[in-house]
């Protein structure tokens, strides 16, 4: 993807562009009133992904005999910062100490703050412009964009065009798709394996400065692409035609993998 996908003029995909997915840390910043507060995360792994997935319950509609409305993650947001968590900046403690340094870090940190600094997390360290995605010529590959973004303006944001590349499902994998998907939320470490089974290769990221290898997907491609590429795949195939539809965008039903959009500012005021 070579050409700018997103049909905005101002958001320019370099093919020479590529995602690096071994960077180690992320920062997400924040401004409440003239104080700005930056939250420094580690990589995530896949462990701290399946963590993170297992960790998400759902939030059943009022008076409608258990049914699931809506996915619950702050329980799973909680789980997710505190295994990742490094660093944070802008608080003061009572004793001059860094917050990390205290003993109930990070718990130290307001409730508000930590699900804030996740939820802008997972919106910027890699998400997904889910009105991008296109379906390769030949039905194999999947195209989207992803968004970077560390600053906190809209010219800090950065566009990666990327593709994944898969060998052919067979009917067998179309059915474990097919029962991961019907979970709510869809389980994903089926979807994973799916993905690591079948994928052949992928352009758009790097590791080490270098394009990634194959051999590199399984350990370094990050669980969130993998999920939604490997869903995208399974999505473009009609519902009795056993061969994918020829190349063409494709929507994922909102909220599919339970991805929440990011809340308002934190009100909270810290002392």
């Amino acid at each position: 993807m070579a050409s700018n996908s997103t049909g905005n003029p101002e958001k320019v995909i370099s093919a020479d562009n590529l995602f690096p997915l071994d960077a180690p840390e992320f920062a997400v910043r924040f401004r409440r009133g003239a104080k700005i507060f930056r939250h420094v995360f580690r990589r995530i792994t896949a462990a701290d992904w399946y963590a993170y997935y297992a960790a998400v319950s759902l939030e059943p509609a009022a008076g409608d005999r258990g049914r699931a409305e809506s996915i619950y993650q702050d329980t799973a947001s909680f789980v997710l910062y505190h295994r990742t968590i490094l660093r944070v900046e802008g608080y003061q403690t009572r004793d001059g100490r860094k917050p990390e340094e205290l003993p109930t870090w990070p718990d130290c940190v307001p409730q508000e703050h930590r699900l804030f600094a996740i939820d802008l997390l997972l919106e910027n360290i890699g998400s997904i412009a889910t009105d991008t995605f296109q379906i390769g010529a030949e039905g194999k590959s999947v195209s989207f964009v992803v968004v970077r973004d560390e600053g906190e303006s809209s010219m800090s944001k950065q566009f990666f065009g990327v593709t994944h590349h898969f060998n052919v499902p067979t009917a067998s994998h179309r059915r474990l798709f097919h029962h991961a998907a019907s979970k709510f939320p869809p389980a994903s470490r089926m979807l994973v394996s799916l993905y690591d089974e079948l994928i052949a290769s992928a352009d758009g990221y790097s590791v080490r400065g270098a394009p990634i290898a194959p051999e590199q997907l399984q350990h370094e491609m990050c669980c969130g692409q993998k999920l939604y590429a490997v869903s995208a795949l399974f999505l473009s195939f009609g519902d009795c035609d056993p061969e994918p539809r020829r190349a063409r965008a494709i929507t994922l039903p909102e909220n599919f993998l339970g991805m929440k959009k990011t809340a308002s500012t934190p009100r909270v005021e810290v002392h």
